[in-house]
């Protein structure tokens, strides 16, 4: 694709934070919300006064009872959420792909959101709500439902219905009002009204390297609906910038001059052009309308490689695949348990039976990688209160692609094994090793860059220098088109077999 308008887009985010939606409060705001798959607490909410400097208010599933405890594999999970505020509510509609379609709802998210009300009868993912001047609100989505008897599905493309937010309960017979312009994946639907019209927005093309949007309006939500020639509205396929795969847009102030769009891409780098591992990102811009349409077309978005967006240093939360039930982690500031917004914090961790190759989620807690350079470490006070197994820092994908810097149990000498290994596909090949005193205090490092990851672990008694290097991993084992999935990077600490670990100053720092 020839590019005539590449423009800057700004990242509202960083690290994982897929799927964008926003909607503007009545007090002139405006609040995101993003797909959270596996990791609990899930469904980050952020507010912004300009739609451009955003910072987190919480998290719309902060209780075990909002997220059902089953059995969750990678990139499962919170899919996809839509929020809209309508008549003094916010409904936060979004799937659980082990369960179903569901709608959260408060009048202040600030103060914390309902459990979930269950859509029945609407299958597939990526569920979106509209509601119309006369207060009647609309489902759509992507198809997704059930083979019939005959073992047939519904054609892809977009549905929609009418739907009592309140109970959940779907009003009209499903309707496919749009099947995309290329067929390939049309997903991440929205629907807004602009005088007397109504427009469609949607992604489709995959979310990888043709990941794209496009538009279409109608004059009922029903159809049918005009194309508008320009599509796709933005799209970076056949491209070498850094920002890819883009879509996946929700807008604000759809009505007026000048429109809010906020959309998900990766980062990539040249050392691995189209590989990239952070995750997908949120970033936002405005555009203009010309003749009844966005004065988009074929519009190309890039960022800078590194730098972290309205991340701060001090902004760390702490999450985990799958929930916590058994309190195996601690987080303490000093100030507070728990505390999931503090850097520098010791994280004690109950050692699990289980190892990292599990179907609901690896027992580790960690923070999103924000950043290719950066440094991550944490300090192992005494590993003699680990009995049996390993304690360490984890670089995690997903449960069969990730990377680790581990403290082995003493042996009958005396002396622990630091080894760092990384896991591909099951397979794991040990990048570093060395033996030091069982009574050694040890610091767990990891490094990141363009190229991957460095291992190091220090000690200022054990090692010349204070520190010895392990080695390196190349990140393009972490990245999508190695290790697949729809998140991204985890950086945490984690203790298998059984006994307790507690690690210090457990810092990330950019």
């Amino acid at each position: 694709m020839t590019l005539f308008n590449v423009q800057p887009a700004r990242r509202i985010a960083s690290g994982f934070h897929p799927d964008p939606t926003i909607c503007e409060t009545p007090q002139g705001t405006y609040l995101m919300v993003n797909s959270s798959f596996e990791y609990f607490p899930g469904l980050p909410v952020f507010e912004s006064e300009d739609g451009e400097h955003w910072h987190k208010i919480g998290d719309a599933m902060n209780r075990p009872e909002q997220f059902p405890y089953e059995t969750m594999d990678n990139s499962q999970g919170i899919y996809a959420p839509t929020l809209r505020w309508h008549d003094g509510t916010y409904y936060l509609i979004v799937t659980n792909v082990n369960k179903g379609n569901m709608i959260l709802t408060t009048e202040d998210p600030h103060a914390g959101w309902s459990d979930p009300i269950w859509v029945d009868g609407w299958p597939g993912i990526d569920p979106s709500l509209f509601f119309d001047d006369d207060g009647t609100a609309y489902i759509c989505g992507n198809e997704g439902g059930e083979p019939d008897e005959n073992g047939e599905r519904e054609p892809a493309g977009i549905y929609l219905s009418k739907i009592d937010v309140n109970t959940g309960t779907v009003l009209t017979k499903r309707q496919r009002i749009c099947g995309g312009i290329t067929g390939s994946n049309p997903e991440g639907p929205h629907m807004y009204k602009r005088g007397d019209t109504y427009y469609l927005m949607w992604a489709e093309g995959g979310t990888e390297s043709g990941h794209m949007e496009n538009i279409a309006r109608a004059s009922s939500p029903e159809g049918p609906y005009e194309m508008y020639p320009g599509n796709p509205l933005i799209t970076n396929r056949s491209t070498h910038l850094t920002l890819q795969a883009i879509g996946h847009c929700d807008c604000a102030h759809f009505g007026d001059d000048r429109t809010l769009m906020v959309f998900h891409g990766t980062r990539n780098n040249d050392e691995y052009p189209a590989q990239g591992w952070i995750g997908r990102e949120p970033y936002a811009v405005w555009f203009d309308w010309k003749d009844g349409w966005p004065e988009l077309k074929d519009q190309s978005y890039d960022c800078e490689l590194n730098g972290h967006g309205d991340s701060l240093e001090s902004d760390v939360e702490w999450i985990t695949p799958g929930i916590d039930a058994d309190r195996q982690y601690v987080v303490s500031s000093g100030r507070a348990v728990a505390a999931s917004t503090t850097n520098n914090v010791t994280i004690a961790v109950h050692a699990a039976a289980q190892s990292f190759d599990l179907a609901h989620g690896a027992p580790m807690i960690g923070t999103r990688q924000t950043d290719l350079r950066f440094e991550f470490g944490a300090t192992l006070a005494d590993a003699r209160t680990l009995t049996l197994g390993e304690a360490g820092v984890a670089v995690y994908a997903n449960s069969r692609h990730y990377l680790t810097i581990a403290v082995r149990a003493s042996d009958a000498n005396g002396l622990i094994r630091v080894k760092a290994t990384a896991h591909n596909a099951g397979l794991a090949t040990v990048v570093g090793t060395v033996a030091v005193p069982a009574s050694a205090k040890l610091r767990l490092v990891v490094r990141g860059d363009e190229s991957g990851y460095d291992f190091a672990v220090a000690n200022t008694s054990a090692f010349a220098g204070g520190e010895q290097l392990l080695g390196h991993v190349p990140g393009k084992l972490l990245s999508f088109t190695n290790a697949g999935g729809f998140t991204g990077i985890l950086l945490g600490v984690y203790a298998h077999g059984s006994g307790e670990a507690t690690f210090t100053n457990v810092r990330y720092t950019v």
